[in-house]
C-alpha cells in the first residue's frame, strides 16, 4: 500500500495514521532543498524519494520538526 505508514513511522509518531508534511529533502552533496510539491511522508513517497537519490527528509508533525533517514523509515 503506497499511502501506508511503515512500522517505523507508527513508532516514531505514535500513530498508525500519521502522515507528516515533508518540508525538506536531502541528497548528500546537493544538501538540503525544498520539496517541489506539497507532500506527506508515506511509504510510497519515501520509496519514490529514495529511488530519486534522496537519503533524508525533514518533516513537520504537529509542532515538531524532525529529520528522518529514508532507509530507516522504510525498514532497510
Amino acid at each position: 500500500m503506497p499511502d501506508s505508514v511503515t512500522d517505523y513511522g507508527k513508532h516514531k509518531f505514535h500513530s498508525g495514521s500519521a502522515r507528516p508534511k515533508i518540508v525538506g529533502v536531502y541528497a548528500g552533496a546537493g544538501g538540503w532543498t525544498t520539496p517541489t510539491a506539497d507532500e506527506r511522508l508515506t511509504k510510497g513517497t519515501a520509496e519514490r524519494l529514495r529511488d530519486a537519490g534522496f537519503t533524508m527528509v525533514r518533516v513537520r508533525h504537529h509542532f515538531k520538526t524532525q529529520e528522518i533517514i529514508l532507509r530507516r523509515y522504510l525498514g532497510g
